[in-house]
């Protein structure tokens, strides 16, 4: 049994929340009634809400729906952004209720099951299963509130760059600098990429190269095929990669980098720990991910062939940090709030949870922002808030990854084999203990530090390059 012991350990570890046989038979009973309030949500938000048409730039009639919401916040015309933010907000405004009693039914449920379970707190459940303590998400939560003059900076820059006299959600999303969008091959990605991974040694790049010019990736958008791209590791085969790779998108150049770095995580993983410790955890997930990306990122700013493209390229890592680590550390906040509030009786309702968010927003975007009132409704939309305490991993993840880049690339042989140790790793330990051993203590709060000061280091030098 000893290849299994930590398998067992993490099973017994489960004990004192496990209840009778006859109780855990009527929890049992409940699962289906338990989901009802994300189903409700699924199906109001993603099959009944409509939300008309606005006009885009060449005066068409465009239906607005979740997908082209995005499109309207990116368009260089004011006038369009805004329609689409107030005809988008008024949509969830008119049926506010419904969604708040969704998203509070979702947070009674959570209540309910870590108090049957004997947890302190919703808090407690969610991040025990990778025993994690409670000190991680605070931290997240303090260190980026330190660091929130940053964000108030770079929406000021923002605001000058746009020529306005006040900034606005709609406002944030808008491209700021433009640059000429290199025509690229799925061949010329792939070299760009490898180029940018060199620092992770020849056998990191060779079997990538091989994987993504050989049959690891369903490549490009077709008729009928999912959107979006992930990627699907397995313990006895290849690890697969869904992209719909666009030759003129710089994104998909950085989503390609993100999703070989799961893939490449998960063939190590494959190829070193045995069946039950390959599979790793989702807290650790987005580390060899967005590592991957910042490797990328810097290669591609240090390669940067004018003043103008190197601009671009630093705002695209900011706005990426900003909505990957403060954005997300806000619905952290958010989450952590609102079920404290439930736990300890206090009734939550469609204008206290808009309260306690329009109050995040205030706090989070800065004295100097524009808050319309329609934007108190966006925490009524967040599909991940049905899975409470999940979001956090994306900003500690991003947290680590900086860290962990500036490690190796800062570093020698031995910070490399760290690395690497920690992709052959799987969940052969525990995901701190992981990372530990990687070169980053989560458990403190300077990951979070360091890519704060490498975020405002990046708007430091936007500001001088713009």
């Amino acid at each position: 049994l000893k290849p299994y012991r930590l398998l067992l350990e993490r099973i017994i570890r489960f004990k004192k929340h496990t209840l009778s046989q006859k109780e855990e038979e009527l929890l049992s009973l409940q699962g289906e009634m338990a989901s009802t309030a994300n189903q409700v949500f699924r199906q109001l938000n993603d099959a009944d809400m409509k939300f008309g048409v606005v006009k885009n730039e060449a005066g068409e009639q465009v239906e607005l729906s979740h997908a082209t919401y995005s499109q309207f916040m990116i368009s260089p015309k004011r006038a369009i952004r805004k329609a689409a933010f107030e005809k988008y907000y008024a949509g969830f405004g008119a049926f506010e209720n419904t969604y708040a009693a969704c998203l509070i039914g979702s947070i009674h449920n959570d209540v309910f099951y870590a108090r049957a379970r004997k947890y302190s707190s919703c808090l407690e459940a969610a991040l025990f299963p990778d025993n994690v303590p409670l000190s991680v998400y605070n931290n997240l939560i303090a260190t980026t509130r330190q660091h929130l003059p940053t964000t108030y900076r770079y929406f000021d820059i923002r605001r000058r760059k746009m020529g306005l006299k006040e900034i606005h959600h709609y406002d944030t999303y808008v491209p700021i600098l433009t640059a000429q969008e290199s025509e690229r091959s799925w061949d010329d990605s792939v070299q760009l990429i490898l180029k940018a991974l060199q620092p992770l040694g020849n056998e990191y790049c060779r079997v990538l190269e091989k994987g993504l010019k050989g049959r690891w990736c369903d490549r490009y958008p077709n008729q009928g095929k999912q959107s979006g791209a992930f990627s699907c590791g397995s313990f006895d085969g290849d690890p697969y990669i869904l992209m719909n790779y666009k030759p003129k998108v710089l994104n998909d150049v950085f989503t390609l980098a993100h999703e070989a770095g799961h893939s490449m995580h998960s063939y190590y993983s494959a190829k070193t720990q045995p069946y039950q410790y390959y599979n790793y955890t989702i807290f650790v997930a987005e580390v060899a991910s967005t590592f991957n990306e910042q490797l990328l990122s810097h290669y591609m700013i240090q390669n940067a062939r004018s003043k103008e493209e190197k601009a671009y390229l630093i705002n695209h890592e900011v706005d990426s940090i900003r909505a990957t680590m403060v954005r997300q550390t806000m619905f952290a906040e958010f989450e952590k709030r609102t079920h404290e509030m439930a736990e300890a009786g206090e009734p939550l309702t469609t204008n206290s949870l808009k309260s306690e968010y329009r109050s995040l927003l205030e706090g989070y975007f800065g004295p100097n922002f524009q808050i319309d009132d329609e934007l108190s409704l966006e925490c009524l939309r967040i599909p991940h808030f049905y899975r409470a305490f999940y979001v956090y991993k994306y900003a500690t993840g991003l947290a680590a990854a900086i860290a962990l880049s500036r490690r190796v690339l800062e570093g020698g042989p031995r910070e490399l084999k760290d690395y690497l140790r920690f992709l052959q790793s799987g969940c052969s330990k525990d995901p701190l203990d992981l990372l530990k051993e990687a070169g980053v203590d989560m458990t403190t709060p300077e990951p979070v530090d360091v890519a704060l000061k490498h975020y405002q280091h990046l708007i430091s030098q936007l500001d001088e390059l713009i």
